[in-house]
């Protein structure tokens, strides 16, 4: 086989045409049978384009910006200003390739048409953001919250406010327990079990608060988002039972508990 490289002037005497040959063949197409006046004969066959390097003007492909063919072409590539397009063979539909801007973003970002077709970025949202539309665009919006209540008590009479009692609530929303609170009209000692069940009455079997009840200790208002344990996925429909399962000091009419869900 002859080498892999241009013939030299005023050399390879006898070898020049193969040397050529093998030269241009790499990467273009000559018809098997020699076939005179292929139309296919010359173009290129296969591309191999050589690594670039770190250097300006070492790029190895590299697209001058011009103006777009007033007829789609199916399989061409053209690129105009800052944008690079690809015509399929269907209908011959100029499509234009998506990209991202490398340099900025994070982990979990989205990307959208803004109605100058450009691609662009929108940052990832936070806990308990929704994504939602707002005039047209994809934003990220606060989640509805939902709280679920249970009170005990009828704010009159010490007697009103019993342990063991329970108090159910039907949550027709889906979302995730992220914190509770506790009021009472004084200070108390008091803990509440939390129980969930899916479209029945929900029992101690069924309690979502493993070893961190909620609870008040010589105090009347309580707070957490330490949720240890819990199972704090809510499903539409889920059936909450609310049980204050101790209350060992003080005489309130009233405490209330409400869980956060978003």
């Amino acid at each position: 086989m002859a080498e892999q490289r241009l013939p030299i002037v005023d050399g390879d005497d006898g070898t020049w045409g193969d040397i050529l040959n093998q030269y241009i063949t790499k990467e273009h197409y000559q018809n098997p049978t020699l076939t005179a006046n292929d139309p296919d004969n010359g173009g290129h066959e296969t591309i191999t384009i050589r690594a670039g390097s770190n250097a300006a003007g070492t790029a190895p492909l590299k697209f001058t910006s011009g103006p777009l063919m007033t007829g789609a072409e199916a399989g061409a590539v053209e690129f105009l200003t800052d944008r690079l397009y690809f015509t399929q063979t269907t209908t011959a539909i100029r499509k234009t390739i998506a990209a991202y801007d490398d340099n900025s973003g994070a982990a979990g970002d989205l990307h959208y048409r803004d109605s100058g077709a450009n691609f662009t970025r929108l940052a990832v949202g936070t806990a308990r953001q929704v994504l939602t539309v707002s005039s047209g665009l994809p934003s990220w919006q606060t989640a509805v919250l939902h709280t679920p209540t249970a009170v005990w008590g009828d704010n009159m009479q010490s007697s009103s406010v019993v342990a063991g009692t329970v108090s159910y609530v039907r949550v027709p929303y889906a979302g995730e327990i992220f914190s509770w609170y506790l009021v009472a009209n004084v200070a108390i000692t008091a803990t509440i079990d939390v129980w969930k069940a899916t479209g029945t009455l929900p029992t101690v079997a069924n309690t979502i608060t493993a070893s961190a009840k909620p609870g008040l200790t010589t105090a009347s208002t309580a707070t957490s988002s330490t949720l240890t344990g819990w199972t704090t996925t809510v499903t539409a429909g889920d059936v909450f039972g609310f049980k204050l399962d101790t209350l060992t000091s003080g005489a309130p009419t009233s405490i209330t508990l409400v869980l956060n869900i978003g």
